[in-house]
């Protein structure tokens, strides 16, 4: 019966050894690769967060800046618009007083031209009478 007892001995020494060489072999480096496969795909995770977050980040200062950049070419534009009413009212302004000067030149010319029309018809008139009263008088008249 001292046989049995020495193999059960020596089947624990085998698994004991097993043990110790498989640990140092297998399982530690198996275990060691699963650890930094796991550190690994946290550190990517996380890595991915942070540019997930950089990205909104961005995102959202590219709205802003875009919002900022609208108003800003509505407000140039709203200025160049009223710019352009000012320059037109400008420019009819300018337009109508010169269309007044023009029109008031013009009266004021119509005007001389009546009077020194009318001043001729008058001299005509006067002429035509004394040849009309002379021809019908026979005589001349002075």
């Amino acid at each position: 019966m001292n046989l049995p007892d020495i193999t059960l001995i020596f089947q624990l020494a085998i698994v004991l050894f097993l043990m110790v060489l498989l640990s140092s072999v297998v399982f530690k480096p198996f275990l060691r690769v699963l650890q930094e496969r796991k550190d690994w795909v946290e550190g990517a995770e996380k890595k991915a967060r942070e540019l997930q977050q950089r990205s909104e980040e961005l995102m959202e200062r590219y709205r802003d800046s875009m919002s900022a950049a609208q108003a800003q070419g509505a407000s140039i534009r709203e200025e160049i618009r009223r710019e352009g009413l000012s320059k037109e009212a400008e420019v009819l302004q300018k337009a109508m007083e010169e269309a007044n000067r023009f029109l008031e030149e013009m009266r004021g010319q119509l005007q001389e031209e009546t009077r020194n029309v009318r001043a001729a018809l008058r001299l005509q008139a006067q002429t035509l009478s004394r040849e009309v009263a002379e021809k019908m008088l026979g005589r001349s008249i002075q």
